[in-house]
Parts: structure tokens; C-alpha cells; sequence
């Protein structure tokens, strides 16, 4: 566990609380149903990463997190997955915030500092790889030896 990362008991909430008062919920329960499912698997890894694997969305005391915490999250997503998908995470984790922030559970303080860290920008690296002259003429030969209406459209795509 990195030093950055808190005991899970550090972050845990202690007693089960309210959805209405749990700023997961309340943010999630703001998303469209197809949102929902998709930002529950990203606050999960969230909870996840930053508890060593102890507690999940629906366990963690968002309120308790602070920059220390926030700044080593946004350096693994920045790690583990894509630009876009660790800003759409990031997103999330500070939108959890601003709830748990308006549910009066963190000091505007807290909160200010929690969100203050950067964006992730950058690109996706390319997948797969360049084609050589010989492999490009094979396809255009066997979508040429296709007569179906398929291998007239793939030809022309080839061609574009």
C-alpha cells in the first residue's frame, strides 16, 4: 500500500448511514440509469484503490478524504488506465465531493483543497500497427476476388 493511502479503518465509515445523507448515493442517485452502473464500477475502483481493497463506494467516508489522498488517486488512475476514462473517474470522485460538501460532511476548506489537483490530459496510444506494402496489396487483391457486395464496400473503404 502506497504511504500516500490511508487504513481502511482511517477511512471506513463507522456506522451504515442514510442514502439520503451518503454523498455516493445522493451523487449516483443524480445520474441516469445507464450513468449510474458505469460511475458504481469507477467509485468502486476508487474506494477500492485507496483502502488497500477494503471498502468499496457504499463504505467509504468520502468525506474524510483529503489532498494527500485525492493527488495519490489521481496518480494511479493516471497509471492504470486511459486519459479519458481516469477523467471520467476523476469526475466522479470530485463530484462525490461537492455532495459531501453539500451535505455539510467536509469543510469548504477541506473540499477546496481535495479538489485542487490537475486534470489528466493526453491521448490514447495507438493500438496495433503499421501495415507493410505487401500485406496492403493482399487485401485489396482478395476484396478484388470478392464479387459479393461486401468486398465491393470493403475495397472502396480501402481505397479512402
Amino acid at each position: 500500500m502506497s504511504p500516500l493511502l490511508a487504513s481502511s479503518d482511517d477511512l471506513s465509515l463507522l456506522t451504515p448511514i442514510p442514502l439520503v445523507l451518503h454523498p455516493a448515493a445522493v451523487y449516483l442517485d443524480s445520474l441516469s440509469e445507464s450513468s449510474q452502473s458505469t460511475m458504481l464500477v469507477s467509485l468502486n475502483a476508487i474506494a477500492r484503490l485507496v483502502t488497500n481493497r477494503q471498502c468499496d463506494a457504499m463504505t467509504l467516508d468520502w468525506a474524510k478524504l483529503r489532498y494527500p489522498h485525492t493527488a495519490a488517486i489521481r496518480t494511479a488512475l493516471k497509471k492504470r488506465y486511459s486519459p479519458t476514462t481516469a477523467s471520467k473517474m476523476l469526475c466522479g470522485l470530485r463530484r462525490v465531493l461537492k455532495e459531501a460538501l453539500s451535505l455539510d460532511l467536509m469543510s469548504a476548506s477541506d473540499y477546496a483543497k481535495a479538489v485542487d489537483f490537475p486534470s489528466i490530459t493526453g491521448q490514447r496510444k495507438l493500438r496495433g500497427r503499421a501495415l507493410s506494402e505487401s500485406e496492403i496489396t493482399a487485401l485489396f487483391q482478395v476484396c478484388r476476388d470478392d464479387p459479393s457486395r461486401q468486398g465491393i464496400r470493403d475495397l472502396a473503404l480501402l481505397a479512402i
